[in-house]
Parts: C-alpha cells; structure tokens; sequence
C-alpha cells in the first residue's frame, strides 16, 4: 500500500512519532515513492537530483530522476529529510526540502517546478487543512490567486480542540442569532436557519484567542499529495492591505474616484446574492430601514472569488456593546459570552500584528488595517504570499517613493531603493502597472493611491514619510 502522508517540519520526539504513525500493512517493503511534476499541469520532469537524510543528518543516498519519479526502497523507518541538490534545466523550485516519517510502507514526497520562462502557475489550488498533534485532517480548502498571493477562498470553517477557552463551548445556536436580530432591529422571522449547521458553512466559524494560536503552532496546509506547502499562515495587516489594493476603484454607485473605500473592496470581493444559502438581502419590507445591503446583485463581482461573507464578530466574555441603532444609542447591557455583533454589516478578519498578538482588520464604513490587540472571536483565513522563485521578480522603491523598480531574481538593489514591502502601494502597483504595461499610471500616482485609502492606518501614516503604506 502506498500511503499519502503529509510532509511537516517535525517538532516531535522520533520514537512518539513513529508510534503515532503506526501502520498495520506490513506487506510492502518502506521508503519513499520520489516525484518531480510541473506544478501547472501534473506533468513528470526528469533531471532533479536529491538526496534523501536520516535523522542524524547522515545521506542514506543521492539520485537523479530520469523519468520523473522512482521509488526508494527499504528505508528503515524513521524520520527523513529529502532535499533536492540540482533542480531540473529550465524550472525553478517552489519547495526545495521537505520532511517526512517513513513508517511500514511506501510515502509520496512530490516536488512541484515551475516554468522559468512562462512563471505560469495555477489560479487555484486544492489543500488540505492539518492539526500536527494527532496527524488529523481538519479540512480540505481551496485557494485562489489574487495578485502576487494565494488566499483561502472562505473562512475557515473547521474545528478545535474544546475546552480552556476554545470556541466549541459557545456554539451557533437560533436562539443567539434570533437575539442579534432584535437588537439590530430586524424580525428574528426574516433570518430563520433551517439547519443550524450551515451559518458556519457558508460564514465560517468564529475562532477563539486560543485557537488562532493553536492554529498557528501547531496546524498547516498541504497540497492533494499531503505534502506540506511552506509559506501558508495567518495574514498579517499588511497582507490585507494588499488584498484591498487589488479592488480596482468605481466598482460602487459612488462618483467617479480614486480614493479607495470600503464599498470598492466590499463589491470586489463579496459574494453575491444567491451565490451560498445565506447570501441573500434581508428586507423586511414596510419600508423599515434596518436591512441587510452586502449582496447586491448588481454591484456585487467577487471578481476574485475571494466569497467574503460579513460575519461581524462574537464576544469573548460578558459585558456591554453597542451598535448605534435605536434607544440609549443602541447600547445594550446584556451582551454575554459568545454573543454575535455587527453580522451583516461588519467583516473582522483575525490578523498576527506586529508584537506577535492577534488582533483584526475591518470592513465597516471603512476599511481598518491599523493594529490593535483584540480577545473577540473572529473568522480566519490563511493566505501565502508568493516567492521570488514563482514570481520570477523583485521589486525595490526608492526612498522618496517616487519610482519602483522591477529587476530580476539575482540583480543587485539599485543604490538608494528598499525592497518594497507588502501593502497598499504594491497591492496598486501590481494592478495598475504591473498588470498592465501600458499603462499611463504612474509611480506617483499609485503612492497618492495608498496615501488616501480611507484607513485608519493610512489616516494615521499618510504624511510619515519613513513609512511605505
């Protein structure tokens, strides 16, 4: 039996591991079945030598594929690291070492190449979601490429370990929506769920302190194979910033502007009407002003097939909130534990801030990517940014932020540029001059683009030179 298993930067003991990967088939000899594919395609490559090590780091041997794949026998079992030392002419690496347990029968460990020439990669991946303590599966994921990243494609919607604080203890239940639903105004009647069960399908699930930071300890992505993809983690604020400079402007019923605005990035990527089962305007007519507004039909594109669902945000304790609307201005005192606030009008994303803290970036009358600590549960979502080897590029600003340039892989930085960072300025310049060359945009006009983003943080950052927004 040849078995699919995961590849993972091992944190564990060998022999608790080895233990915990036990395997009863006996019937075939162990070792490790060695692929070279194309990544866009599938298809095998010949050429890569690797060299597989021991966990003493001793080479139990080299080889060179010279049909694009080949099994490597009678490996006692163990843990192993399979490297590769020549990649195959005309491709680059997306991954160049990997991990694996080798039990009592045969592991794939596939290393994916992509064009060097054409840099021609998949516009969406299939994953699978991974908890490393127990080797469970939490999930299988999409992923769609947006720009210079890939982005899971919905909120997570899998589950953690209950207890000490885990989000399980709370879960979704009618009555807690029933009861948002007074205190925004709006008859319970008109948001009745069938099947409770789908509010978490189609908005995900809201995710604890704790278990964003389980998640980021101890979880990964891995590709169809189950071999591990680096580079998948909790966005960073700057991540998001990105993702909204890829909203091009106008797509609202706002004037003509080029001051980007929560109503660009909620039409750009937001799910349209119809597009799940709880996609849908709540309206509860008499002309009644309390409804919901995120999927309109008509201005709506989820161009990107990022499906963004307004999921607001649930309480971490008991207490007060408020949302403005009716009496005592829309405070209410009776706020407890698990409580959902501002669904339908707010999108919070959990994001890892600077200090290593967790906190959140907004979608409400305007887009929020300042950092700010928050213990309120959240929707989560991972994103990879992509790497030079797939991009096939860098790209440097200089220090008065009036030109970028795009060089390659092994140039050197011009004297007096950065590298520039992810965020409002590149998430411009990829769409509207890297996208398309022959552009009249400037690099000017992309930076005055991002200084007058409604933002908090731009609000806050706009005239500090020393930052690249």
């Amino acid at each position: 039996m040849k078995t699919k298993f995961f590849v993972y930067t091992c944190i564990l003991l060998m022999t608790a591991a080895l233990q915990g990967c036990s395997d009863s088939d006996n019937s075939s000899s162990s070792g490790i079945s060695l692929t070279a594919k194309e990544i866009n395609n599938g298809s095998l490559i010949n050429g890569g030598e690797y060299r597989v090590l021991n966990s003493n780091n001793q080479v139990m041997g080299t080889y060179t594929l010279t049909s694009g794949t080949m099994n490597i026998t009678d490996l006692p079992a163990g843990i192993y690291v399979v490297e590769e030392t020549k990649t195959p002419d005309g491709y680059v690496a997306s991954q160049k070492r990997v991990e694996v347990i080798v039990r009592n029968s045969s592991v794939e460990v596939s290393f994916l190449y992509i064009n060097s020439q054409t840099r021609t990669i998949p516009d969406s991946q299939q994953l699978q979601f991974y908890d490393l303590r127990g080797y469970t599966l939490l999930g299988d994921y999409k992923a769609t490429r947006i720009g210079e990243y890939y982005w899971i494609d919905r909120n997570f919607d899998h589950k953690i370990t209950a207890g000490n604080g885990f989000e399980n203890d709370v879960p979704i239940t009618q009555d807690l929506l029933n009861k948002y639903m007074e205190h925004v105004r709006i008859d319970p009647q008109y948001y009745q769920i069938p099947v409770i069960d789908d509010f978490e399908k189609y908005y995900g699930r809201y995710y604890s302190y704790p278990s964003i930071d389980y998640m980021n300890q101890h979880c990964f992505m891995a590709d169809e194979d189950g071999n591990k993809v680096e580079g998948w983690r909790l966005p960073v604020p700057a991540d998001y910033r990105q993702l909204f400079a890829m909203c091009p402007f106008n797509t609202s019923h706002d004037p003509v502007h080029t001051t980007l605005n929560e109503r660009d990035v909620r039409f750009t990527l937001g799910t349209r009407a119809g597009e799940n089962p709880l996609a849908f305007n709540i309206d509860q007519g008499n002309n009644s002003p309390y409804k919901v507004y995120w999927f309109g039909a008509s201005l709506n594109t989820n161009m990107y097939g990022f499906n963004l669902m307004p999921g607001g945000a649930r309480l971490n304790g008991d207490g007060p909130w408020c949302n403005g609307l009716g009496p005592n201005g829309g405070c209410y005192s009776d706020g407890k534990w698990g409580d959902i606030y501002h669904l339908f009008y707010t999108a919070d994303f959990a994001v890892q801030n600077s200090d290593r803290t967790f906190g959140a970036v907004i979608i409400h009358d305007y887009v929020d990517t300042k950092e700010y600590e928050t213990y309120h549960y959240l929707n989560v979502r991972w994103c990879r940014p992509l790497t030079d080897a797939e991009l096939g590029y860098k790209l440097y600003i200089n220090a008065d932020q009036t030109d970028i340039k795009k060089l390659d892989l092994n140039a050197a930085a011009p004297s007096g540029y950065t590298e520039l960072p992810h965020g409002y300025i590149r998430g411009f310049y990829v769409q509207y001059m890297l996208d398309k060359p022959n552009t009249n945009i400037t690099v000017s006009d992309i930076v005055n683009y991002a200084k007058n983003v409604e933002d908090n943080y731009v609000y806050e950052n706009r005239g500090n030179s020393s930052v690249i927004l």
